[in-house]
């Protein structure tokens, strides 16, 4: 497909920038999905206690069970029910996989070429969020949730931008739709992520993903950050995906040379060991989310 015309590009302009103007038509998470991270956070709260908060939606157990049973917690005893499973994967990731059910929910368009955008996008989203918590879970003091649900929500401005298209007659192709998403996706992220009222620090990562000098003012200097994490994966995922990518040497980056020197070492491709020796599992931990 060709670039959008002058004309039609204006016309997709126009449709995300009244999105950002008009609260209402801003996309909004279930309440449940609300619930269930309150609750999560909330150090009195029990396996049975959140089941059963769970349990109040038939459609939020099917999706934990799936889950469960993916390779990732594949064990020689697999869960039997979802107070099971939430033990198996514990109440942390259970509940990020509810808040990126929630975000694949609530961007799904019949439209098919805004479905194919969608399919593209999410397969790296799915993927960067893995690979997140991957590697944050092999970095000392790091949380693994905390770094994929930092990473997946970093992306919810690219989500919206296809939501923003839904009423316009001629979809953008792959190329018009990311430079949309360059133009306008940290910003509709700012502004969704502020009226779910989520925590400051996604907003931060938020800006500052892609920016490959960038640092996390709240981290001691010289120290590993989330936004490291997130950036790392970003990198990756882009590579991987992208092999004609005009990216910079990862050994050049402010986030490679924060890794312990441990976790440095790199492949014939340039890329992180840590990551394309365990690829096939965080592949697999991506394609749950598919």
């Amino acid at each position: 497909m060709s670039a959008a015309q002058p004309t039609t590009f204006a016309i997709y302009r126009k449709a995300i920038e009244q999105v950002m103007q008009g609260e209402e038509r801003l996309p909004s998470l279930p309440n449940m999905t609300f619930q269930i991270r309150r609750a999560a956070s909330d150090p009195n709260t029990t396996i049975s206690k959140l089941c059963s908060l769970i349990g109040t939606d038939p459609s939020l157990s099917v999706v934990i069970m799936r889950h469960s049973s993916s390779p990732v917690f594949r064990t020689l005893e697999q869960a039997r029910d979802l107070e099971s499973a939430v033990r198996l994967m514990g109440i942390a990731h259970v509940a990020n996989i509810i808040m990126a059910h929630s975000l694949k929910s609530l961007f799904i368009n019949n439209n098919p070429q805004l479905k194919a955008l969608f399919a593209i996008s999410w397969k790296r989203q799915a993927l960067k969020a893995s690979m997140s918590r991957f590697l944050a879970s092999t970095i000392p003091g790091q949380s693994a949730d905390e770094a994929f649900i930092s990473s997946l929500l970093s992306e919810v401005g690219t989500l919206a931008i296809l939501s923003s298209l839904s009423g316009v007659k001629e979809v953008p192709d792959q190329r018009t739709y990311l430079t949309l998403c360059r133009h306008y996706s940290k910003s509709l992220a700012t502004i969704i992520l502020r009226r779910w009222d989520l925590d400051s620090k996604y907003i931060e990562i938020t800006k500052e993903c892609g920016n490959w000098s960038a640092a996390d003012s709240s981290s001691p200097a010289g120290a590993m950050s989330t936004l490291d994490v997130v950036n790392l994966s970003l990198y990756h995922s882009v590579c991987l995906l992208k092999p004609d990518h005009n990216l910079p040497a990862l050994t050049g980056l402010a986030c490679f040379q924060r890794l312990p020197e441990r976790q440095q070492q790199l492949d014939e491709r340039g890329l992180l060991n840590v990551i394309s020796q365990n690829l096939k599992q965080i592949v697999a931990a991506a394609q749950a989310f598919h």
